[in-house]
């Protein structure tokens, strides 16, 4: 099959990481050819996606909807293509991508809702006539799916579920392994705690010679809907509980909010206790070194990043809100929170913190061998399944 991914951005984020997982797994166990078109500009994923040979366009547009210039230019382009296949993926590229591409005469025009949408009746009107023009729309987890059908956009027949796929040989190491990712740990770390922009860590605990030091580790984008703040101040009211540990909280990932929480720790005076390692091409290595994984976000359509912790043995600690409540069982392979009760996570957190390392490390074992269903090979011929029946 010929197929088109059409996507807002390729920077980082679950949908990135879909686009990256399906041109792997395309190659791997399929002979169907893949292109992918960014409504915006080039970002972090679009290199390694265009030096793996993957044809990627870019169209340098405003996301936004509507943009007329946009479908115009999305269906001359689809016209040349001539896929069998349109794959669409968020709300910006769904509304242009399913219009261009139903406009060209693709004959299977796909939709998919990563999130849950928060839309008054003037976009639920919209969006009803946009996912109309698919033949099927995928969402990301149960939650997900509930969420549109309720809000009228779609009929729950023409709904079918696709969890997002996980690269399992790349958390695939036990929790005894050390791999590097740099030089010696603490001599790249700045004067108050933060890695100096550039630099890649060390993240091995032997290098760190703290053996009573206790890793939580969140991975995600720096955004309010991650409820970071929360995770912090809960941490900091951690710092004085005497149970002889050392916590520590490392913290993956960009975005718009790093700055204020940064300044947000400068105010609590844990500098030396928080880690903010940035962007990470690769975080299996600093999940490996981890002790607990945090997730306390508002809402989650599935979190890629939650399973790759499963994998990587770690019990994880993780919002009740969407897809984790499907992907964690809580009390055995991990333990769900609700993210607006600071004395929950604290609980939580404290539990995970004081249960004994056998107790832990067979949690995470668990938690492993649940996360391995969400393989970028399943998650191949699932979408085989969706395309066929178009």
């Amino acid at each position: 099959m010929n197929i088109v991914r059409i996507v807002p951005n390729l920077d980082f984020g679950g949908v990135e990481q879909r686009i990256v997982h399906t041109a792997s797994g395309f190659r791997d166990f399929t002979s169907h050819s893949l292109r992918v078109l960014v409504l915006g500009n080039e970002g972090i994923v679009s290199k390694d996606l265009l030096q793996s040979g993957v044809e990627v366009y870019h169209f340098h547009e405003q996301i936004r909807i509507p943009n007329f210039r946009l479908i115009l230019r999305l269906y001359r382009l689809i016209r040349e293509i001539r896929p069998d296949v349109v794959h669409t993926s968020a709300a910006e590229a769904n509304f242009h991508g399913l219009i261009a591409a139903k406009l060209a005469g693709v004959s299977v025009c796909i939709g998919e809702e990563i999130g849950f949408p928060n839309h008054d009746w003037k976009w639920r009107r919209l969006f009803k006539l946009v996912y109309g023009l698919a033949d099927r729309v995928i969402a990301i987890s149960y939650s997900v799916k509930s969420r549109i059908v309720a809000l009228g956009e779609v009929e729950e027949a023409k709904v079918v579920v696709v969890n997002n796929p996980v690269e399992l040989q790349a958390t695939s190491l036990g929790k005894d392994a050390r791999t590097d990712v740099g030089p010696n740990f603490r001599s790249k770390i700045g004067n108050e705690g933060f890695p100096r922009d550039g630099i890649s860590q060390n993240v091995r605990k032997s290098d760190r010679n703290l053996s009573n030091e206790f890793v939580f580790i969140t991975v995600c984008r720096l955004v309010p809907i991650k409820n970071l703040d929360t995770l912090i101040l809960v941490f900091s009211s951690l710092l004085g509980e005497n149970q002889g540990f050392e916590p520590r909280l490392w913290i993956v990932g960009d975005g718009a909010d790093r700055a204020r929480l940064e300044s947000l720790c400068e105010d609590l005076s844990i500098n030396e206790y928080v880690v903010f390692w940035g962007f990470q091409s690769g975080v299996g290595s600093f999940l490996k070194q981890a002790d607990c994984f945090v997730l306390p976000s508002f809402s989650e359509g599935f979190s890629i990043s939650l399973v790759e912790a499963m994998l990587s043995s770690l019990p994880c600690i993780v919002t009740n809100q969407g897809g984790p409540a499907e992907i964690v069982e809580d009390g055995v392979t991990g333990h769900l929170i609700d993210p607006r009760d600071s004395q929950d996570i604290k609980k939580k957190m404290l539990e995970v913190l004081l249960t004994s390392g056998r107790e832990r490390a067979m949690m995470g074992e668990r938690a492993k061998q649940s996360g391995s269903k969400y393989s970028v090979e399943n998650y191949i011929k699932r979408l085989e399944e969706v395309y066929s029946r178009g």
